[in-house]
């Protein structure tokens, strides 16, 4: 999509305001990955005034998302204010997370990979070179570090794997 599509896209997921604090967060991001593929020249302003952006928007909306990290569609961040988003962290599709949600590096000095329909509650965090598999689910206040695979719940310090009601995981009877 196009920068004025992505934009529109995420007005209406984030309650078509633009003083959703996450649109803030959002628009940095969206203007961030356009320029990218600006020629050289503009490339070098726009990268300039993106990296201004993405320090206001930072103490605005209390949200670090750089232009690195992959997003796919309808990226939604339910509740804005202490999100921290590795720029190596790569988000599928239809991906919900809450306030205070951290994805980060581990000991591994990986970065996560949240699958699509994926949503991570409030004061989690995800850290290290794990997935977390399509469909899953990580409880608020939760730890992962280790993969959780598709569907599944994640809760806990450290995150045990709950399977969701009505499926198996596999490996397990």
């Amino acid at each position: 999509m196009g920068l004025l599509k992505d934009l529109k896209a995420d007005w209406d997921l984030h309650s078509r305001s633009y003083s959703h604090r996450s649109m803030v967060a959002l628009g940095v991001y969206r203007f961030g990955r356009w320029v990218q593929d600006l020629p050289t020249p503009a490339a070098k302003v726009g990268g300039k005034l993106y990296g201004a952006g993405l320090l206001a928007a930072e103490a605005i909306s209390g949200i670090y998302l750089a232009r690195d990290t992959e997003i796919g569609e309808g990226f939604h961040m339910v509740h804005a204010g202490g999100i921290n988003i590795h720029p190596n962290t790569k988000i599928g599709d239809r991906v919900g997370i809450m306030h205070g949600v951290t994805l980060g590096t581990g000991p591994d000095g990986k970065a996560p990979t949240l699958e699509d329909d994926t949503f991570i509650g409030a004061n989690a965090s995800v850290l290290g070179g794990v997935t977390i598999g399509k469909g899953a689910r990580v409880g608020a206040n939760s730890l992962v570090m280790r993969d959780v695979p598709p569907g599944a719940l994640a809760i806990g310090v450290p995150a045990k794997v709950m399977p969701q009601i009505g499926t198996k995981l596999e490996g397990r009877k």
